[in-house]
């Protein structure tokens, strides 16, 4: 196998043993008094609004909620924390490492969130998701890239905002503020492993403030970690227990060498004007693990691999940001944010453990099978301005801006024998398959997209009870032409404990250049009946004359309409209760077709000059969808006389349905998007899920416990006597602290404390065939594949 240890743990054990800084005071922890309400720059153009005091629903979490989670990624941190975001934290195979878990609200896509860093639109990655869940075929932004120790909150708008903020926006917004300090730091390790002894990682990571002039700072932020491959399958029955592969795996692979860095700062010039930047840069090494091809498989030369192989993708991801700007404040001409950002993604695959078989014994066992790039720079100026109207109880809150984003994706291919047929006599008649994996030179390609834009706004407290929103935009996209979208917002307080709130909104999501210019070829696993076949599979443009030979088109941009009404309820200081409903449209929704096979596909595809695949994928805008669901939260605070106690629950439910799926050419919507594809959309995301969270704080000692219940979901067969629905799930987390008056926080902790796992699939009545049976659990289930996760955790403030 290629899995080597890194000297990272060595690194990490270095730097802890070397340290010697002073320690100040340690952070601090619930008072009495402290208000639970947070201002808020998300969802409004106002310098002066809470998030209990929005006209749309707005979270806020902030760092101290986020690293006593336990959680080590902000997914992993937001699953724990907030009710309306689920998500796969477990997926497994081949794939599992190539695309990130996204962020996903409201039972939606992952790219149907529009993720923010700093209120800046961040870049997303440069692959699609490829398994069958919800997201299927979605581009997510990879906020596991974020460490939790450059965090300073978590800002989440759950409401449409593409009047707003442009594309993407369909769900809601996720905001990511960074630390911005000018002084202390913290350094801290962490490690952990699942309880059945597999999964070991290790992170080494902080921060560390610096004074600029005129009050400005300079923060910088770091992570660094690994983490040991995990297992949760079954043996392979189809080898003899004398085989080395029959314990292979389709669980978790390996991480190594990730690291991430961030830099923060802002510099005052003068009273008016403010400069600031902030950049990010991450890589990582990782390792997805595809099904073992048997001896007997064509796929396999006896005398190379007499017991068969078991291939391994190692995915190197190189990711980076950078944002400068400046601010400009004047009473009498308003609120000025010039900035500019560029963002690039990088994931480069190389397989080991292979070979093609077209190249006869001497092929190699390991080549590069492809880079994929996707990169973003954005430029644009923004304007607020209150003005005083004698009619209004405060000033009206006028803002406007123009925006141009620039996109470019590039697909990189191979080597030769990723994808080069040498036509390789087989023994038993033809010849050997070639490999056919990742970017091929027919593959290759780059995209390019330019995206001008503006926009306007209007917020006024009309009375003391009322106030009200309205916002405009406008966007050209050079490949797709224009969009227009607005949003109306309404809030009315009865009394100054309930207000009742809504929004109007109409929205969009472009098709990503991912979407529209990935292509790929690969071999993937078809059920046929009861029959599993490997056949030689290619992914199309949408756009392409192939594509068009199946009926394919080139994507249209996603439309939206949203209907919000929410009631916001404060029945003590230290109290609050939101309950919001929402029933979201989505026309002509983005989806990979099914993995299209039959003779007429391949008829089709040789007359477009493709020759020797079995089936094809390509991206259409078939379905529209209909999700609707109601959101409940509260916290309160117990200020005891023994310490404080804040309490935080809450609910949510969501429902998608397919209100109409259109065919494609001769081919009918039930081939185009099948049974599978339909429940990924419909029934694969919980019905609802409960949160409860406790934080007890005495000291320098906290106890943290995080409880979440997943509802009911269902998988969904080729045939209905497949379908599976799976119980509900709670899991529980639990972290204990102190912190030492010395700055020494030591912390050990669990997630998944009772080890809870996922109803199991059931043997495979087809074992012989399908090499996916060794699988214990679904890949769409929200969480504990793994079962319980120890971990303990060592940090040093100073």
């Amino acid at each position: 196998m290629i899995y080597q240890r890194t000297t990272l743990h060595r690194g990490i054990a270095l730097a802890l043993a070397t340290l010697s800084l002073p320690a100040t005071a340690a952070e601090p922890t619930l008072a009495s008094g402290e208000n639970l309400d947070s201002v808020v720059v998300l969802g409004t153009r106002r310098n002066d609004v809470t998030a209990l005091e929005s006209a749309a629903p707005v979270d806020v979490i902030n760092q101290q909620q986020l690293l006593s989670s336990g959680a080590t990624t902000l997914g992993q941190a937001l699953a724990a924390l907030n009710p309306s975001f689920t998500f796969p934290q477990n997926t497994n195979g081949a794939f599992a490492q190539e695309v990130p878990t996204g962020a996903s609200l409201r039972g939606l896509a992952s790219d149907q969130v529009l993720v923010l860093v700093n209120g800046k639109r961040r870049h997303t990655g440069s692959t699609v998701t490829r398994q069958n869940y919800a997201a299927r075929g979605g581009v997510p932004v990879d906020i596991s890239l974020f460490p939790l120790d450059a965090i300073e909150r978590v800002e989440i708008l759950r409401d449409g905002a593409s009047a707003q903020y442009g594309s993407d926006a369909i769900a809601g917004v996720i905001n990511i503020v960074l630390k911005g300090s000018d002084a202390g730091g913290r350094i801290g390790y962490r490690q952990g492993e699942y309880k059945k002894g597999d999964g070991l990682s290790r992170k080494l990571s902080g921060w560390k403030g610096f004074s600029l002039p005129n009050d400005g700072f300079l923060t910088l932020s770091f992570d660094a970690g690994e983490a040991d491959p995990a297992n949760d399958t079954n043996p392979d029955t189809r080898l003899p227990a004398s085989n080395p592969l029959r314990d292979w795996r389709f669980g978790v692979g390996r991480v190594a060498d990730q690291y991430n860095l961030l830099l923060n700062s802002e510099l005052p010039l003068n009273n008016q004007w403010t400069a600031y930047a902030f950049a990010t840069w991450s890589h990582k090494n990782s390792d997805a693990e595809a099904a073992v091809v048997l001896p007997t498989d064509r796929r396999n030369i006896p005398s190379v691999y007499p017991n068969g192989y078991w291939p391994v993708t190692r995915y190197r991801l190189e990711d980076y940001a950078a944002t400068g700007g400046l601010r400009y404040e004047d009473d009498a001409l308003g609120r000025f944010d010039l900035s500019a950002n560029y963002g690039r993604n990088e994931v480069d695959s190389t397989y080991y453990n292979t070979l093609n078989p077209s190249w006869g014994p001497t092929s190699p066992t390991r080549f590069h099978t492809g880079t994929r790039i996707n990169s973003q720079a954005n430029l644009s100026l923004d304007w607020a301005k209150d003005l005083a109207v004698d009619a209004l109880y405060k000033p009206l809150t006028v803002s406007g801006g123009v925006a141009w984003r620039g996109e470019r994706y590039q697909l990189k291919s191979g080597e030769a024998a990723a994808s080069e047929n040498r036509w390789y006599p087989h023994p038993g008649g033809g010849f050997y398959p070639p490999a056919s994996s990742g970017v091929t030179p027919g593959d290759a390609d780059t995209l390019t997209r330019s995206v001008f834009g503006g926009y306007l706004g209007l917020e006024a407290q009309i009375t003391k009870k009322l106030q009200s929103g309205v916002a405009l935009r406008s966007e050209h996209y050079s490949d797709f032409g224009s969009t227009t979208n607005g949003k109306f917002t309404l809030r009315y307080d009865f009394t100054p404990k309930i207000a009742l709130r809504g929004s109007i909104s109409s929205g969009y999501r472009a098709p990503s250049l991912v979407q529209a210019g990935f292509q790929s070829s690969g071999i993937q696993i078809v059920q046929s009946g009861s029959v599993y076949n490997a056949v030689l599979q290619r992914t199309l443009r949408a756009d392409s004359p192939e594509a068009a030979a199946l009926g394919g088109k080139a994507l249209k941009p996603e439309r939206s309409e949203n209907l919000s009404l929410g009631l916001v309820f404060r029945p003590l200081e230290d109290a609050s209760i939101t309950l919001d409903a929402y029933h979201i449209t989505v026309r002509d929704r983005i989806t990979p077709s099914e993995n299209l096979t039959g003779r007429d596909v391949e008829a089709a595809l040789i007359a477009s000059g493709i020759n020797g695949v079995n089936s094809a994928v390509f991206f259409t805008n078939v379905l529209d969808t209909r999700t609707e669901g109601i959101e409940l939260a509260g916290r309160y605070r117990f200020n005891l006389s023994v310490g404080a106690l804040e309490v935080n629950a809450g609910f949510a439910r969501t429902r998608t349905e397919v209100i109409e799926a259109r065919g494609v050419g001769s081919l009918a919507s039930s081939r185009i998007v099948g049974r599978g594809a339909l429940g990924a959309l419909e029934d694969n995301v919980p019905e609802n899920k409960f949160i409860l969270g406790l934080r007890y704080t005495l000291g320098g000692f906290q106890a943290v416990f995080n409880q979440r219940r997943y509802g009911e979901y269902t998988t969904r067969s080729t045939v209905a006597s497949g379908d599976q629905t799976f119980s509900a799930q709670w899991i529980s987390d639990l972290d204990l602290s102190y912190r030492f008056s010395q700055g020494v926080r030591v912390a050990v902790g669990a997630q998944n404390l009772f080890d809870s796992h996922p109803d199991k699939l059931p043997p495979s009545a087809n074992s012989t065939t399908n090499p996916y049976a060794i699988a214990k659990y679904s890949t769409v289930s929200p969480e504990g594949h793994q079962g319980a996760f120890y971990y303990a955790n060592l940090s040093y403030d100073f």
